[in-house]
């Protein structure tokens, strides 16, 4: 694969996120994946293109989002990428219910890249529940941005 397509490529991943929702019961799952906290995290170079957004307490995709990631899905198979899809929740709720929260998040989006094609060797997920906030704040404004899947390429 040549510069061009690998640019062309991490453009469109960044283009590929939507708004979602679907409601989630309130678990205290022990098997929820957390994500290591040791290391460097950040979100620098990431718009809302890469990005998924959730309505508060759901992780379900709407139209636009399963476009995009129809979209996304032939990018991934097109070029034989590997993919990592990062689940994340805003500061509401206990840690246990977040870590399972995030985790179904990205369990949602990595189950349509599937449906539309992708391998699942391909794709790997992790929940960092409310562990890696995009924003800082206790508002309304601040958790929007926060309850998120970012689909990365790697």
């Amino acid at each position: 694969m040549n510069t061009t397509h690998k640019i062309l490529l991490t453009m469109l991943v960044f283009l590929m996120a939507s708004c979602s929702s679907v409601s989630t019961d309130r678990t205290n799952d022990a098997t929820a994946i957390s994500a290591s906290a040791s290391g460097a995290y950040s979100d620098n170079g990431l718009t809302s293109n890469n990005i998924l957004y959730f309505a508060y307490d759901r992780s379900d995709i709407n139209s636009e989002g399963r476009a995009k990631i129809r979209t996304l899905a032939k990018l991934i198979k097109d070029n034989d990428l590997s993919v990592r899809v990062e689940g994340h929740c805003d500061e509401r709720g206990t840690r246990e219910y977040n870590l399972a929260l995030g985790e179904q998040r990205a369990k949602t989006v990595a189950e349509l890249l599937i449906i539309n094609g992708v391998s699942s060797n391909k794709i790997s997920t992790v929940s960092y529940g409310e562990e890696k906030p995009a924003v800082s704040g206790s508002n309304e404004n601040s958790w929007s941005k926060n309850r998120r899947a970012l689909v990365k390429t790697f």
